[in-house]
């Protein structure tokens, strides 16, 4: 369909897989921007592979220069999000501004933004010694969240429910982020959620509202989501108004968009977003509630193509999509073998999993222990819940 076209994807981990079988079936030239790695399973479906640290944007930016492209993307990872709009930018391609991808990687610049364009969100002080932190605490009820500016996913995030906590937190914090600060902030209980949403021409084409299933590590850590989010009406629109307000303050454009939220008390809070494609099988997710070629969608915009054209064929009818990580709870080990004993089922998407024999299987406490995922759609989410459960059941781990 678009033959010829050359598009550099950054990174060729599992979270790009469903972008670059999208590009292959658009007839698109997909050349994989990553670090060379023993195994990247993305590497046999791209036609080029071009070495390269995806998080240093001088590097990306110097090895794109000969590399004729007629665009760049990325999709369900943070790290080459300020690179990709470095591309962007110097070469003139469709996809985020490197102002706004510097923000999105920034937390205390993100929420100064949210500050000065009215965006519903937390109060934060930035730190850089104990002694801003009690100064911050002063102004600030307890619990607090002190979180890393820099870091993806629950990485350097803490609650702290005294001062002490809040200590051990910022020192954790500090040793693990790249920056001389970290930001501290009120810590709003409430229902956790999120949104995925797409803007093309500065026009917000849709903002989907999902529910997230956590489980409680260090921090609450995503391990599934599902559509539709079952909450009120208006609920719903104050949702779609804060995160229009939001990529508005971040002046996203041109990309698709993820939010991570809070409600309390019927007030919808941002919490941050960014200007890419969410994980853990949201842009499947995206694809179901609205029957669409998401990953097509995105790989068409990159290269200058109308994605409308796949927006437009959107289903009238929202479909319910659940996804959920297959984790290790207890114990941790050497795996000897997964047993899935499912068959085959129209309401079935996806089960996949990530480990083979002899692979190292660790409690989980982040996304990197995931073991596996699995996708399921329906009429409703309470069919969804019962076909995941009855997957679930027949699939046994046995550790060595």
């Amino acid at each position: 369909m678009y033959n010829n076209k050359r598009l550099l994807i950054l990174g060729a981990g599992r979270g790009q897989l469903g972008l670059y079988k999208a590009a292959k079936e658009l007839g698109i030239h997909t050349i994989a921007g990553t670090m060379p790695k023993a195994h990247n399973p993305c590497l046999e479906l791209a036609d080029e592979i071009c070495h390269m640290d995806i998080s240093n944007p001088d590097e990306v930016e110097q090895k794109a220069k000969d590399l004729k492209l007629d665009g760049a993307a990325t999709c369900c990872l943070d790290t080459g999000i300020v690179s990709l709009a470095r591309l962007c930018d110097k070469q003139n391609l469709v996809g985020l501004n490197e102002e706004s991808a510097i923000m999105c990687g920034d937390k205390y610049k993100m929420k100064e933004a949210f500050k000065k364009n009215n965006v519903n969100t937390a109060r934060h002080f930035v730190i850089k010694n104990e002694k801003e932190l009690k100064n911050a605490l002063e102004a600030l009820e307890l619990p607090v969240i002190v979180k890393a500016t820099d870091l993806q996913g629950s990485k350097g995030i803490y609650i702290a429910k005294n001062e002490q906590e809040a200590i051990n937190g910022f020192n954790q914090t500090m040793s693990l982020t790249k920056r001389d600060y970290c930001i501290v902030e009120e810590f709003i209980e409430g229902y956790e959620f999120g949104a995925q949403a797409f803007v093309y021409n500065n026009e917000v084409l849709f903002v989907m509202p999902h529910g997230d299933e956590t489980y409680m590590s260090h921090t609450a850590v995503p391990i599934g989501h599902y559509v539709p989010l079952d909450v009120k009406d208006d609920i719903i629109e104050k949702t779609k108004i804060e995160v229009k307000k939001a990529i508005k303050a971040l002046r996203l454009n041109n990309c698709a968009v993820n939010v991570d939220m809070i409600l309390k008390n019927d007030e919808v809070y941002i919490i941050e977003l960014t200007g890419r494609v969410g994980a853990n099988c949201l842009p499947e997710l995206v694809e179901i509630n609205y029957d669409i070629e998401y990953y097509k969608m995105i790989a068409s915009m990159a290269i200058s193509e109308n994605p409308l054209e796949f927006w437009s064929k959107k289903s009238k009818e929202n479909k319910a999509g659940l996804a959920r990580m297959i984790i290790e709870t207890k114990e941790s080990g050497i795996l000897k073998e997964i047993v899935n004993s499912n068959e085959k089922d129209d309401d079935i998407v996806e089960i996949t999993f990530f480990k083979e024999e002899n692979d190292e299987i660790r409690k989980f406490e982040n996304s990197n222990d995931c073991i596996g995922q699995v996708i399921v759609k329906a009429d409703n989410i309470k069919r969804c819940e019962e076909k995941l459960k009855e997957i679930e059941s027949n699939i046994k781990l046995i550790l060595k």
